[in-house]
């Protein structure tokens, strides 16, 4: 992203910050430090880099940088600072691209996301399902198992925007997830009349089917095959807009680094996504 642009939407970001550490019992100088950590995930940053780029760059200035931070600045916030912070910054700039929008394609699924160490006690164990490359590569292995955590998100699949997520250890199920998320996109968004949510077969079943059957929502979902046969995709023409969330998922590991996790205990992993999502989210949404 070009500096001047970034220039125009990091004030926004700071506002928000500022009025929410507050929340936390921290001062409005800490909210910088929040900021800090998001710019370093749009511009894929080190440590030692974000505490030179905020220092020299006019962004920082009006942050108020006035000298060089030391490195391990950062390093401190992460302990200090509650996840809840940056998960309610989210929700903010989320509220604020959404609003007078209505969600017609609705969107839902979960994506991996490795342990930087086995003495995590936090992660575990869970299945993965292969890109078609890797799967081309494993001779068409259907899954395999990965030791980590998960990003469970729902999103609207016409702008491309993730508008609910939740981080979990790699071993909890996509479905398990479907009621926190869709009561969360229930109770902030207004559904558009005919609206349709579109999701992978780890969403077939039947509790799913009759909860959205009772909020007038379309059930486009692909019928599991429960280990007997392939899944079956659904025949309607809108279910290839099923491919926006792995999108997202995609430039969040691509392009903000989410699954390049140097970070050990779900504080500091869920600090660590929930900057690569507000990076998203000022690139893509505001």
């Amino acid at each position: 992203m070009k500096i001047r642009k970034l220039e125009n939407k990091i004030p926004e970001v700071w506002a928000a910050a500022r009025v929410i550490v507050q929340k936390y019992g921290h001062t409005k100088k800490f909210a910088k430090h929040i900021v800090a950590l998001v710019i370093k995930r749009l511009k894929n940053l080190t440590d030692v880099d974000l505490s030179e780029y905020v220092s020299r760059n006019g962004i920082g200035k009006m942050m108020g940088y006035r000298k060089m931070p030391h490195p391990s600045t950062f390093s401190k916030v992460r302990e200090r600072a509650n996840p809840a912070i940056f998960e309610d910054l989210n929700n903010c700039i989320i509220l604020d691209c959404m609003k007078g929008k209505q969600l017609r394609l609705i969107a839902q699924d979960s994506t991996d996301i490795p342990a930087y160490s086995h003495t995590d006690k936090y992660a575990r164990w869970g299945h993965r399902t292969p890109s078609k490359r890797e799967q081309e590569d494993a001779k068409g292995r259907a899954n395999e198992m990965f030791f980590g955590y998960k990003l469970h998100a729902i999103a609207d699949a016409e702008r491309e925007l993730p508008i609910g997520f939740f981080i979990a250890p790699g071993n909890r199920h996509d479905s398990v997830f479907f009621y926190k998320l869709f009561d969360m996109m229930k109770n902030r968004f207004c559904i558009a009349s005919g609206a349709k949510f579109l999701a992978d077969s780890g969403y077939d079943a039947t509790r799913i089917y009759k909860e959205l059957h009772y909020s007038s929502i379309k059930a486009v979902i692909a019928t599991n095959g429960r280990g007997h046969r392939k899944s079956e995709t659904p025949k309607d023409p809108e279910y290839g807009r099923r491919w926006a969330i792995e999108r997202i998922f995609s430039r969040l590991k691509e392009v903000f680094g989410v699954a390049k996790n140097r970070f050990i205990g779900m504080k500091k992993i869920s600090i660590h996504i929930y900057c690569c999502l507000l990076a998203y989210l000022i690139k893509y949404g505001m």
